[in-house]
């Protein structure tokens, strides 16, 4: 009677509550799952570098036919504003291409293609200023050698001297004396100041800019968009 009477008095036993829905619920981390975490950032790391590789290689090789054509049309006297859609559109076409697959975010791409776009704009227009720089100056010292050649005749002055003399000139105001394309190249600022086309090469850069929007524009700006 007793036990019964202790039964029917004790509290009845305590139901564990269902977890609510939302709740946070508390993780246990093994030290495993520490050190697979530790070994996933640089996994990921490693991989999104080798996306955007890729990705600027791609645009690299797909800008090179617009580059080229920037440079042979540029050599005839003209900017043309095809030259700056084959350029955006070689550079676009080749960033999809090599990184089709790939999980980088679409600012990546607009980032690297109009990096692209812009250097492979200067350096070509920048080839084709060197090498009119270099074969006006090679007319033009062939032209004046010969003409102080003559004077130097009629002065008794050996053609050693006379060369001697307008490399020496030609130094003082250019600061070089060979103006072939790659002494163009390599001093090109040097150059651009001794011969006061400072402001005309900047006013170029500007046009050459102004026709690749032009010709390239909406095809970049459709890819931006995607």
């Amino acid at each position: 009677m007793n036990d019964f009477m202790d039964d029917f008095n004790s509290p009845p036993p305590q139901q564990e509550k269902p977890p609510v829905a939302g709740a946070a619920q508390e993780r246990v981390f093994t030290a495993a799952d520490v050190y697979e975490a530790g070994k996933l950032a640089p996994i990921q790391e490693e991989s999104v570098l080798m996306e955007i590789f890729k990705g600027i290689l791609g645009a690299v090789v797909g800008a090179i036919p617009g580059v080229l054509l920037w440079i042979i049309i540029g050599r005839v006297g003209f900017i043309a504003a095809i030259c700056g859609a084959v350029l955006a559109g070689g550079t676009v076409a080749g960033y999809i291409f090599m990184s089709k697959d790939n999980f980088l975010p679409q600012h990546y791409g607009v980032i690297i293609c109009l990096a692209v776009i812009v250097i492979g704009i200067f350096l070509a227009q920048k080839i084709v200023w060197c090498w009119e720089i270099a074969d006006v100056f090679d007319r033009y010292m062939k032209d004046y050698r010969n003409e102080m050649y003559g004077l130097g005749d009629a002065a008794g002055m050996s053609r050693g001297e006379i060369d001697s003399v307008i490399d020496q000139t030609v130094k003082e105001q250019l600061g070089v004396t060979d103006l072939s394309f790659g002494s163009c190249f390599s001093n090109f600022g040097r150059l651009l100041k001794g011969l006061d086309l400072k402001g005309k090469y900047a006013l170029s850069m500007l046009e050459c800019y102004g026709f690749a929007a032009l010709g390239g524009g909406s095809l970049f700006t459709k890819f931006a968009k995607k």
